[in-house]
């Protein structure tokens, strides 16, 4: 009966994923970073780099380091099984969300299992993570915060399991231990903030000794770190890899060599404003049935579990504040937690109404239709999408064209004023390993390309313009 009352909300939640997520995912163009990380993939299923020692192109990053490569690895992964086309990195991109998605339904199930009617609406954390602005954009957008996310709610649905139910405690804080190494691996230090189940869930709920918490604490860190030491220990590029990633990625992080921005509180701000959405619906949801919710049982039996989480989810976001290197995404690893105790907050005002709606009725029926419907439209509108570009349209049609002129891995001169053209330079990489070279030996090779309408004085003299049907961009070609 609940599953009937509740096939609306999943319809509208599935929706929601169709328009959000998937009807951008299967459009062509990414954001930099996500092509950046597509790129070196792609390379390391042509065998071009190793899984220790990824390679973006000849010229810049040709050693990659900038993050640990396990995103890379899996991604070559689905190239090898599923092909190489456009398709396959989105594809990858939807499976990181669907088990994500899985998984916070598999915790809310787990959290609210003495209450079945809050239990049998598992639908709203996922609704509510998935229309959180920077989450649907980080899946659309191919960066590695999908796959850490992936990991670390899997870490915390044990952590739960483990400090809440009590059930094989130690067996599941290992189980945690080795999906926080998981996500180290795809994301670095980010990834490790997992380990603060045990310490929140002390805060929240002092029936456990504060030796007990330590030892959980220890567990949930030791796996990962025993992980870590016995990878460097027994493989030099391994050692090598991580020895990069720590002195040139982080240090320099820590030195605000790659700072973003001049304020420290700018994510605070941005996490603020992309909770703000599924705030308002709960504050509204409180409001709408509060009659309601004042008989329901579940009421107020949740905040210990509501603080844990959002303390959970404080501690995968707060800590990047440390540094100037601040971006939005960066937030996404933090924000099924969050989802998770907004969800829990409001849903006991809304479990009373659904449980009091009669299957039989017409308006049931009515809100039925519709809600598929809905769903209807978002298949309609998701596949009329096919073969456009969310991003970087015309640049991408250029690079097409120049992809069936110019040979493959060929090395191509660019004005040394394109050198910040960084999206140019990935699409290229990912669909030709083309290298594109804005060094002062760039008019050395066989082809060049700047943009349209530069100045004679900055083309090369004995270069002429190769008849091509282009719109941003311009082909040269050696006489």
């Amino acid at each position: 009966m609940r599953t009937i009352k509740n096939r609306p909300f999943w319809l509208l939640t599935f929706a929601a994923i169709f328009i959000l997520v998937v009807s951008q995912l299967i459009q062509d163009g990414a954001f930099m970073d996500g092509m950046l990380y597509v790129s070196v993939s792609k390379n390391l299923h042509d065998g071009i780099g190793t899984f220790w020692d990824p390679h973006f192109c000849k010229f810049y990053q040709s050693s990659f380091h900038e993050q640990p490569p396990l995103y890379f690895g899996l991604l070559a992964v689905f190239y090898k099984v599923f092909g190489t086309s456009l398709y396959v990195e989105r594809f990858f991109c939807f499976c990181c969300f669907a088990l994500t998605a899985v998984y916070i339904h598999k915790l809310w199930k787990k959290i609210t299992s003495v209450y079945p009617d809050v239990a049998a609406n598992s639908w709203l954390p996922v609704f509510y993570w998935t229309i959180i602005p920077i989450c649907f954009w980080a899946y659309t957008n191919l960066v590695e915060e999908v796959v850490m996310s992936m990991f670390v709610v899997i870490a915390l649905y044990y952590s739960f399991v483990a400090l809440f139910l009590n059930q094989r405690t130690i067996l599941n804080l290992a189980l945690a231990g080795i999906f926080i190494f998981l996500s180290f691996l795809t994301k670095g230090i980010q990834g490790v903030f997992p380990v603060a189940a045990a310490g929140a869930y002390w805060l929240v709920n002092r029936k456990n000794s504060f030796s007990k918490m330590l030892l959980h604490s220890l567990i949930l860190l030791g796996v990962p770190v025993l992980i870590y030491f016995v990878i460097v220990s027994t493989n030099s590029a391994a050692a090598m890899s991580f020895h990069h990633y720590f002195y040139d990625r982080v240090l320099g992080t820590f030195t605000n060599k790659n700072a973003t921005t001049g304020n420290r509180f700018f994510l605070l701000g941005m996490l603020v404003s992309h909770l703000l959405p599924i705030a308002v619906i709960s504050i509204l949801l409180r409001f709408a049935f509060k009659k309601t919710s004042t008989e329901h049982p579940a009421k107020n039996k949740f905040n210990a579990v509501i603080v844990w989480l959002l303390l959970i989810g404080l501690a995968g976001s707060l800590p990047l504040m440390i540094t100037l290197e601040q971006r939005t995404f960066y937030l996404v690893t933090s924000m099924p937690f969050f989802a998770l105790a907004i969800a829990l907050w409001s849903e006991p005002f809304l479990a009373g109404i659904i449980d009091k709606l009669n299957t039989g009725t017409k308006k049931m029926k009515a809100i039925t239709i519709a809600s598929w419907l809905i769903l209807l439209a978002s298949l309609v509108f998701s596949g009329m999408q096919t073969g456009k570009a969310k991003r970087d349209g015309a640049m991408l049609e250029d690079v097409y064209a120049f992809g069936k002129i110019i040979p493959h891995s060929e090395i191509v001169g660019m004005p040394s004023s394109m050198c910040t053209e960084f999206n140019f330079k990935e699409y290229f990489i990912r669909y030709y390993y083309i290298n594109l070279d804005d060094t002062d030996t760039r008019n050395s090779h066989q082809y060049y390309i700047c943009r349209k309408g530069e100045p004679k004085s900055m083309l090369p003299a004995n270069f002429r313009l190769y008849p091509a049907q282009t719109k941003e961009f311009d082909l040269y070609i050696r006489n």
